[in-house]
């Protein structure tokens, strides 16, 4: 899997302004830094496996901190080798890529915060 770069239009948690929020995903790790101020959340790879959809829509569901962000990107999938769309959903505790072709997902669980204080 070649390093996913994507970007999302929100506010950020720590300076309060609407501005990109850099999305870069990895094979085994994930970022989310906003693009004003720096501040970094890092996200470890937990575990892998088919999973059905309802592992996305649970995340629609559930009550969060802050808004749930849920993307879409056409990517060859890992497992089944075709172009698909992958539904992302990221929180802040988790980022879920997941093949609507097959199902294959790779869930990453918040790790560590980077503030940048300069």
């Amino acid at each position: 899997m070649e390093k996913w770069h994507l970007k999302k239009l929100a506010v950020c948690f720590n300076c309060k302004k609407e501005v990109d929020q850099i999305i870069e995903i990895y094979t085994n790790q994930a970022f989310v830094k906003c693009s004003n101020c720096g501040v970094t959340r890092y996200y470890i790879l937990r575990r892998v496996g088919v999973e059905d959809i309802s592992i996305i829509e649970e995340e629609k569901k559930k009550k969060h901190r802050y808004e749930p962000w849920f993307l879409e990107k056409k990517a060859v999938c890992f497992n089944c080798k075709k172009e698909a769309i992958q539904d992302i959903a990221i929180t802040e505790t988790k980022l879920i890529v997941r093949c609507r072709n097959c199902g294959f997902t790779r869930v990453y669980q918040f790790h560590i915060l980077e503030i940048n204080n300069d």
